[in-house]
């Protein structure tokens, strides 16, 4: 197990930016939640959040890199780490990236027909991400079977969400003459941008995993 060749602090440490990971997650979900209740202002405070708890596990990932840089182990196994520490802060970037966006953009005000698209993209990436936090936790416990599942659930979940930024894209193009003003759209494809690329961050998580468990097993 991980937590028989990792300091202790550096599980705990592991396990506290899982847990903001999904702290961040449950307030992006409720922030869409509140917009769609009209309640604008609430939202954007909880979008607000979003952004202030990517500053705390930021600090959180510079004192895991801190011990990763100072500890002795293999050292592929090493790089493994420090590759599944950035994808999993890319993700984290990806989803404040979304909750800015979703700060100043006037939602409602976007056609039904391509905000649709955006909310079956956002609730993918919600999904996604929360198996990304069962997978880190169960990677930690040695649930490895059970990682494996959800690497497996990981990736069709990016392959969705690959399918439905296609589709958004082009609804832009289809429905553009009912997009006002014409830089809303600019808006919406950035946005749509940054939940595919959280998708594809979470997908990346999940490969390092694999690989970390892979590894592990044939050490």
């Amino acid at each position: 197990m991980l937590r028989e060749i990792l300091p202790e602090d550096l599980i705990k440490l592991l396990e506290r930016y899982a847990d903001y990971l999904n702290r961040i997650i449950e307030n992006f979900s409720k922030g869409m939640r509140l917009i769609n209740e009209i309640r604008i202002g609430e939202a954007r405070g909880v979008f607000a959040k979003v952004i202030e708890l990517q500053i705390e596990a930021d600090n959180i990932r510079k004192q895991i890199v801190s011990i990763l840089e100072e500890i002795r182990i293999d050292a592929a196994f090493k790089e493994d780490l420090f590759h599944l520490v950035k994808r999993i802060e890319r993700t984290l970037d990806w989803i404040k990236e979304a909750s800015r966006e979703l700060t100043i953009i006037p939602y409602l005000e976007i056609p039904n027909n391509i905000r649709n698209g955006i909310e079956e993209l956002i609730n993918t990436i919600v999904k996604s991400a929360g198996k990304v936090v069962e997978a880190i936790k169960s990677t930690l416990n040695g649930e490895y079977d059970r990682v494996k599942i959800l690497v497996e659930e990981i990736e069709s979940l990016e392959e969705k969400a690959d399918e439905i930024d296609l589709s958004n894209r082009s609804k832009l193009i289809k429905y553009h003459d009912q997009i006002k003003p014409c830089t809303l759209a600019i808006l919406i494809h950035d946005l749509n941008r940054d939940l595919e690329e959280a998708a594809d961050s979470c997908r990346e998580v999940a490969d390092y995993l694999r690989a970390i468990i892979v590894g592990w097993i044939r050490r």
